[in-house]
């Protein structure tokens, strides 16, 4: 067994990631998608590696065609400054919902509509993190005929097939696709029809190869229906679960305009769902939240628990948030007056009893006033919850803010609220990608410079924006980039020194991560819940002593281990290295990084390295230099077989005599 041991960082490196392109600066933003027309309705999906797509409807030549961009953790574009063109098949000129998500593969599962064999149908894309068209450069078309087909949704399920669901006038289609591209349900999907109307399904992957979804039965006129909403559990042949399909709600009330719903699993293979209604007809909405279980039990009052027996009072569009591990859920809503004149946000903590536990009326965090706030999406981390909300400086332009809330209701953030965008500007369509990597990714329609254009902006979960801290140019033991071994992994620190060392934070799968509230007792095990799956993956630990300093390490995993075999333990020879600093300065000076073409590395400080590897995000060797002796080095962008590496993600190392240097480097599509 090999153990890997780390040594400190040098407190005079510089971290590599100099072009991150997420901005702190509110009134810049990152700009994602520009164009000669309008840019439209963004959608993001955060990969658990960190990398993150965001895409768009880009109104070019009169049409509206779909454009992608890929950005590492940090912010870096990643592929051609107008990203990626998906698709410029003739659209309609108007706009219906659409989707995006990723699959564990990391792959971008677009869906959307268009009329490029005269009637409108649906298709899916999957795009590799490399820029593959994997089911083809026209994609997959999954409806036929002349029914008008809709907001196509979609949802990657553990087992890794991609299931599509969207309406075709007055029954919803569903189909799944294999990661091959084989369409799984037939050639024309499974149709779900009765005498109403369904519509606006929604999916959440449940089980292995299970989908649950949410849809609504119509009746009446389309522009005011009678709408009732069901959800129901499909296995992996498309086949009911449930005997009878779950009431969210049969109360009525809710309008023809009142469509996508906030839907959380509840970690169980549950969900929590919320919504706003009318079912008395008072002229006046409440929000109500409902839960159901795996077996399509309703778990809260029938027909939802509202959220705010305020009376006089307007509730619209409610948000949810689910801390990890928690029973109560969390929502937001817009509060507004009889009139809708004055609006505010509120929220509610409602328990798994069906108890409000902020008081009935529910807890304040900005009060009504003629000022306009509009939340638009939640979220949480491991302990609280996360708001982000529109904040208008008249009643067209807007600035995008966030606030984060304990447990118990209160503002967790200095200054209770964040601005991301403080651009006086239109702000439509934002949309706000999954927690990952310690901070959330928010993109929007921006009309600052006239047209409007796509911007991004990240949020880390201390409230700070700009790139993510992520060390980088460490110095670690010459042995311990690649460990090849089958079996368990430890790692070892020094720790004779009482609390000399603290424990932060650990990376696994390139960038996700653990956060530790209290450093734990050394040794640690990571336990034994979870599998390491092949891979690549990174540890970081940071110590208290030093708020600067941090051990840094890769291991490529090339069998499946358990956790409880990967252990955090101690280390008797490094505690003086540590304390005295008795580590050589080395320095490595990387630039371009990001790059199109050319990387050079530039060595200085006591020594030069005797020998640079270059490996691929998996972990391996693609080119090796003897660089002994040399002031610096420039790799070409080619592998050892003397061709053109991919786009992406890649690492170094430079050895020196007791340490080696190691860091990331950025290869773009030129």
């Amino acid at each position: 067994m090999k153990n890997l041991s780390f040594i400190v960082a040098l407190l005079g490196f510089l971290p590599i990631f100099l072009f991150g392109q997420w901005v702190s600066n509110p009134m810049e933003n990152t700009l994602i998608g520009t164009g000669p027309g309008d840019q439209a309705i963004p959608k993001v999906g955060t990969c658990e590696s960190g990398s993150t797509y965001i895409a768009w409807f880009s109104n070019e030549g009169a049409n509206y065609n779909v454009r992608l961009q890929k950005l590492d953790v940090y912010g870096n574009k990643l592929w051609a400054e107008e990203g990626l063109l998906v698709s410029d098949h003739t659209s309609m000129s108007w706009l219906t919902d659409w989707d995006m998500t990723v699959d564990q593969e990391d792959c971008a599962i677009l869906t959307l509509q268009d009329i490029r064999n005269v009637d409108n149908d649906a298709f899916a894309y999957r795009i590799s993190p490399d820029g593959e068209f994997l089911w083809g450069e026209d994609g997959i078309e999954m409806s036929t005929g002349p029914a008008f087909d809709a907001a196509p949704k979609v949802t990657v399920t553990n087992a890794g097939n991609a299931v599509f669901a969207w309406q075709a006038e007055t029954v919803i289609i569903m189909q799944k696709i294999s990661p091959e591209g084989n369409k799984l349900w037939g050639d024309n999907g499974i149709t779900l029809s009765g005498a109403n109307t369904y519509s606006w399904p929604q999916l959440m992957p449940v089980g292995d190869d299970d989908v649950i979804m949410k849809y609504f039965e119509d009746s009446g006129p389309s522009w005011a229906p009678t709408r009732h909403v069901f959800a129901q559990r499909y296995d992996a042949d498309g086949i009911e679960v449930w005997t009878e399909p779950a009431i969210i709600s049969d109360a009525g009330g809710i309008s023809a305009w009142t469509q996508i719903f906030p839907l959380l699993n509840d970690g169980n293979d549950g969900f929590f769902i919320a919504w706003h209604d009318d079912r008395d007809n008072n002229m006046l909405a409440s929000v109500w939240v409902q839960h159901i279980d795996a077996d399509g039990n309703v778990l809260l009052s029938d027909n939802g628990v509202e959220a705010s027996t305020m009376t006089g009072r307007n509730h619209f569009y409610p948000y949810l948030s689910l801390p990890t591990g928690s029973e109560d859920i969390y929502v937001f809503w817009n509060e507004m007056d009889g009139d809708q004149n004055n609006r505010g946000i509120y929220g509610q903590k409602i328990s798994s009893t069906s108890e409000r536990l902020w008081t009935d009326n529910g807890k304040t965090f900005i009060e009504i006033s003629s000022t306009n706030v509009y939340p638009f999406a939640a979220g949480n981390t491991n302990e609280d919850a996360i708001v982000f909300y529109e904040h208008y400086f008249d009643g067209i332009n807007a600035s995008i803010k966030a606030m984060r809330i304990d447990a118990d209701g209160n503002f967790v953030w200095p200054g209770e609220m964040v601005d991301l965008c403080t651009v006086n500007s239109q702000k439509i369509h934002t949309y706000v990608g999954n927690f990952n990597n310690g901070q959330w990714i928010a993109s929007w329609e921006d009309t600052r410079s006239g047209n409007a254009d796509i911007y991004g902006q990240n949020i880390q979960v201390d409230g700070t924006l700009g790139p993510v801290t992520i060390p980088s140019n460490l110095t670690v033991t010459p042995d311990t980039v690649i460990c090849d071994e089958v079996g368990p992994h430890y790692v070892y620190i020094e720790n004779n020194t009482p609390n000399a060392i603290m424990i932060n934070e650990i990376y696994f799968d390139q960038w996700s991560y653990v956060d530790f509230e209290t450093p734990p007792t050394l040794p640690y095990s990571l336990g034994s819940n979870e599998t390491l799956e092949i891979g690549l993956y990174v540890m970081v630990i940071t110590y208290n002593f030093n708020p600067n300093g941090y051990v840094y390490d890769l291991m490529v995993i090339e069998s499946e281990v358990d956790t409880n075999d990967v252990v955090i333990a101690i280390n008797e020879d490094l505690l003086a290295k540590i304390n005295t600093n008795s580590i050589d300065q080395v320095r490595i000076n990387v630039y371009p990084n990001p790059s199109a073409e050319s990387v050079t590395f530039e060595f200085s400080g006591m020594e030069s390295p005797s020998e640079l590897d270059i490996y691929n995000s998996t972990g391996k060797l693609i080119r090796s230099f003897n660089v002994n002796g040399l002031d610096a080095i420039t790799w070409d962008g080619n592998n050892i077989n003397n061709q053109k590496v991919e786009y992406g993600t890649y690492f170094y190392k430079a050895f020196y005599k007791e340490t080696a240097v190691r860091g990331k480097i950025i290869i773009m599509q030129q």
